[in-house]
């Protein structure tokens, strides 16, 4: 038997960089893990897999599916296209087969070898019937979904267009599509209400489960049903539990109590805290009680075990030591231009209050860097006249690049006023990356809105380099018609 499961593109919240529902932790690993072990516990080593984007983070997550004994398939949705449609790029032997289709956000307690031969929906009950977004059903079924059908459409599908469908009954699936289903499915798991799914670690005293190389201080209390990640360490007179999960390399520190809560992994609680019903991911906090989210937390209270990662303080150290280098020797014109503005010779200087980024959604948290430029900042940006935008912006962003407040490459750099005018998608797209001097139409690529450019292609240092190199380019090519239209100038006058 096969299985496509859809990975829905779905983060917990629309906070920037909330994370994904699918690869949430519940107790000991992320939940699409607790999908795959289920699926393939139940005989099924053929996965296919559709993917919002071909470099999705699930695919170095999972692999080819060796370390689960099975082999699994990526199909990358198209742009702007349905999740669904991709189901079309599958091929079948044989389209009469039964082939599960499963939802990476929902896992139901079901058994694939009890319900014969015909198609299937496992449902639960409550006051209604609800899909669990599971279901059996042939590849030429789903082959005949029409394009650009949405979840909703799918099950309305099914039941027009398939005669011999039948319903098999459940419990209420686990689920991870918002923080507070994140919360009620470890609390579910923890309580040993959804038996099967496998935990590592060991269960010391019944409903407390520790992984290895746990250090609990003799005064802490750890109360039953709690899980305790890899490398934990709970300081002295501190409560874990009822009904917590945390995860691997998490510090909690002394007199703290976390109860009803789930501790994503890595992440610093602080002293003298009272936490319930939360979800914790290093310096975010979600309380569901308030259903309110903060991000930026101070790191006194919560926090990264590891701090920033040291690649990224390296990239970040470069940047600013080679913007520095770069001002030091230039340092001469950047003087030449000021005193030349001073003369009204050149633009005079201008000052632009910049949101700092990456930062959160709400907007009266937002910081703010200035940002300096000769003459208007807009005017600039995507210039053919690359030697003035040299001398008059992107020499004087040199400075902002080298306090760390921008990169070389990044999204054009914005007041709060223009952000608050993107649409909500855009705006939490950029509020997510950090923004640049340099972007890519400077390399001749002609687009509207960079995000999608920056967002898909990242800002690592080949991209980096690559802006660098093309723009200097243009900048030196530039230089001899410049002088030539200088000495037009000069003849005329």
């Amino acid at each position: 038997m096969r299985a496509v499961v859809i990975c829905r593109n779905a983060p917990l919240s629309l906070s920037p960089g909330a994370p994904w529902g699918a690869l949430s932790p519940v107790v000991d690993r992320p939940f699409m893990h607790h999908v795959v072990e289920a699926i393939v516990g139940q005989g099924v080593h053929e996965l296919d897999f559709i993917l919002p984007d071909k470099d999705h983070v699930i695919v170095s997550i999972l692999g080819s599916g060796t370390r689960w004994g099975a082999r699994f398939r990526y199909y990358p949705v198209a742009p702007n296209g349905c999740m669904y449609d991709a189901i079309q790029q599958i091929i079948w032997e044989d389209p009469q087969e039964r082939v599960l289709l499963a939802h990476s956000d929902r896992l139901p307690l079901v058994r694939l070898d009890s319900n014969g031969s015909a198609s299937t929906l496992f449902c639960w009950e409550d006051k209604d019937r609800y899909w669990t977004g599971w279901a059996l059903v042939r590849p030429a079924d789903l082959l005949r979904i029409p394009k650009g059908t949405e979840e909703p459409g799918i099950l309305a599908f099914f039941l027009r267009s398939l005669p011999d469908l039948v319903y098999h009954s459940c419990a209420c699936p686990l689920t991870a599509r918002t923080y507070d289903e994140l919360l009620e499915s470890n609390r579910r798991v923890l309580a040993g209400e959804f038996p099967g799914l496998l935990l590592g670690g060991k269960e010391v005293k019944p409903g407390i489960w520790m992984a290895r190389n746990v250090k609990v201080h003799p005064s802490a209390n750890v109360a039953a049903p709690a899980f305790l990640g890899e490398n934990c360490r709970i300081g002295a007179m501190a409560q874990v539990g009822p009904g917590t999960s945390i995860g691997r390399d998490c510090l909690i520190e002394r007199e703290t109590r976390v109860t009803d809560s789930v501790v994503c992994e890595g992440s610093y609680v602080g002293r003298q805290l009272a936490l319930r019903g939360v979800v914790v991911d290093r310096s975010r906090l979600f309380n569901t009680a308030c259903d309110a989210e903060i991000d930026g937390v101070d790191d006194l209270l919560l926090g990264s075990v590891f701090g920033h990662s040291l690649r990224r303080r390296t990239r970040r150290g470069l940047s600013r030591v080679g913007a520095t280098a770069a001002l030091l020797f230039l340092a001469p014109l950047f003087l030449a231009i000021f005193l030349a503005s001073k003369a009204r010779l050149a633009p005079p200087l201008k000052k632009r209050l910049i949101v700092l980024t990456p930062t959160v959604a709400e907007a009266y948290r937002w910081n703010t860097f200035e940002l300096l430029s000769f003459g208007e900042y807009e005017s600039f940006a995507g210039s053919s006249n690359w030697l003035r935008h040299f001398c008059f912006c992107f020499l004087p962003a040199l400075l902002a690049i080298a306090d760390g407040y921008m990169r070389f490459g990044g999204p054009r750099p914005r007041t709060g006023e223009e952000i608050e005018q993107l649409p909500l998608g855009r705006r939490l797209t950029y509020l997510r990356l950090r923004c640049g001097a340099l972007q890519p139409f400077f390399t001749g690529v002609q687009k509207d809105d960079d995000l999608d450019l920056f967002e898909n292609s990242g800002t690592g240092w080949r991209e980096t380099l690559g802006l660098i190199r093309a723009y200097a380019n243009r900048v030196v090519r530039s230089i001899p018609a410049a002088m030539r239209n200088l000495s037009l100038r000069s003849a005329a006058e």
